[in-house]
């Protein structure tokens, strides 16, 4: 994919994976919109990196909605639109996790992507082409302990993204990447004892740049941190 021009859109973009992948995407010449519910960490990015900005609350499809025709006024399309934002919990066993937090994660981490695909589908699909990327987690591709409330989540996009996927025409892509841990604020309830170890985000975004652009991209791509 020639990615010169695309319109990109990134939820969670204010900072993190999302933060870095904006960056990247503006190296390539594409027009990024970034997108998150903390305005000031928003505008400081958007200044920042020289990218287009817009408050939106994941959880809120009129947000999303108003994000959606924000790029279609402004650039006329909407070539990729990124489902990025999410959360993380302390781990905890899984009897010992308040059941609000989860209720809460479940809003941002998967309710949030069910709400951005549907928005981006329907002007995709009015386009007759483009790409969803649904940013996941190797969390969700195997359990683990003391994350069942987020794993759970990733699951759940992970069979959120295999389903659309088989809905559509060969002319839209549904993409999903699974990265391990990243050096980002996501860990901010506890931060793991060895995040240190942890892939810088940077890099992760690099290797999303480089799928895209090589003739046949892995529409499930899996990055995992290097082997001690």
């Amino acid at each position: 994919m020639d990615l010169k021009s695309k319109v990109i859109v990134i939820t969670g973009g204010s900072k993190g994976f999302g933060k870095s992948l904006a960056t990247f995407f503006k190296k390539e010449n594409c027009q990024v919109i970034i997108s998150s519910d903390n305005i000031e960490d928003l505008k400081k990015t958007g200044q920042e990196i020289s990218v287009d900005f817009l408050s939106a609350d994941v959880t809120k499809p009129a947000d999303l909605e108003v994000l959606a025709n924000y790029a279609i006024n402004k650039y006329g399309k909407i070539d990729i639109w990124i489902n990025n934002a999410g959360i993380q919990i302390a781990p905890s066993p899984l009897e010992d996790i308040n059941i609000e937090k989860i209720k809460r994660l479940f809003e941002i981490n998967f309710f949030g992507y069910v709400y951005g695909c549907q928005i981006a589908l329907r002007q995709i699909k009015k386009q007759q082409q483009g790409l969803i990327i649904n940013i996941n987690s190797t969390a969700g591709l195997d359990g683990k302990p003391e994350i069942s409330a987020y794993s759970s989540s990733k699951f759940a996009i992970k069979g959120l993204t295999e389903s659309i996927r088989k809905e559509v025409s060969t002319d839209i892509k549904i993409y999903a990447v699974y990265p391990g841990g990243m050096q980002t604020e996501i860990y901010q309830e506890k931060y793991p004892d060895d995040i240190k170890e942890y892939m810088l985000a940077d890099d992760v975004a690099q290797k999303v740049i480089n799928n895209l652009k090589v003739d046949q991209p892995e529409q499930d791509l899996i990055i995992k941190r290097p082997a001690k």
